[in-house]
């Protein structure tokens, strides 16, 4: 009884940091508490992979997670998009696919919340209100992410990456205000994948922004410099 209780007492407080304290009543995220699991994962850990079946849903609290997929007829995987704090991913579970349609990998220690897709199925036979709530901040991250690539994919290369860089730097600073150079851990390649140009123009456009002194580049890690 008393880890049933740790467990839950660690959990609504989680949930009361993500987008469904605005979606959902104090008594609503109570009954979503008890379907939800709290876990912490390492840098490099895989959560699912492309084709896998959709059986899990997570909220990102802390850290950053990295979508990859592989075209088809390419035989390598390329980043699709960048998750941050608050944001949803296998959102597959909740919204009838039967699988998962992009890897996850975590690239920076992440603190995440996960729903069963039969857990779901239950909040839907039992709660509709809280599943609905569920739906509708899985839907407001997924059109996040479709505005988010229509204006990176059509905006000038270096336009696109001083936005994506200034978004994944106060995705780090968790709304609090910076007092120096804001560390993002990604890597050339990943930018590219998300901005869909080569590699080699991330890295020229990156030496550009270091030389104006907006961004410190190092190994896998660009600090970005308050605007």
């Amino acid at each position: 009884m008393s880890m049933t209780m740790t467990r839950q007492d660690a959990t609504f407080p989680l949930l009361r940091e993500t987008g469904l304290r605005k979606l959902l009543s104090e008594q609503q995220l109570r009954e979503l508490e008890r379907l939800c699991r709290p876990a912490s994962k390492r840098p490099g850990t895989t959560l699912f992979r492309q084709g896998d079946p959709a059986d899990t849903f997570y909220v990102l609290l802390e850290g950053m997670v990295e979508l990859r997929a592989r075209p088809p007829g390419r035989r390598v995987y390329r980043t699709v998009e960048l998750i941050g704090p608050s944001c949803t991913f296998g959102d597959e579970a909740v919204c009838g696919e039967t699988h998962y349609l992009a890897s996850a990998r975590v690239l920076e220690t992440a603190r995440i919340l996960s729903l069963s897709r039969t857990a779901f199925e239950r909040l839907c036979a039992t709660h509709s209100e809280v599943a609905l709530g569920v739906m509708r901040c899985a839907g407001s991250c997924l059109v996040k992410t479709i505005r988010r690539s229509a204006i990176l994919t059509q905006a000038p290369a270096d336009i696109g990456l001083r936005m994506l860089l200034e978004e994944l730097a106060q995705s780090g600073r968790n709304g609090k205000p910076a007092a120096g150079p804001v560390p993002v851990r990604i890597t050339h390649a990943q930018l590219a994948g998300v901005l869909h140009i080569s590699r080699e123009t991330v890295s020229r456009m990156l030496s550009q922004l270091a030389e104006q002194g907006s961004v410190e580049v190092g190994r896998g890690v660009i600090r970005v410099k308050p605007s």
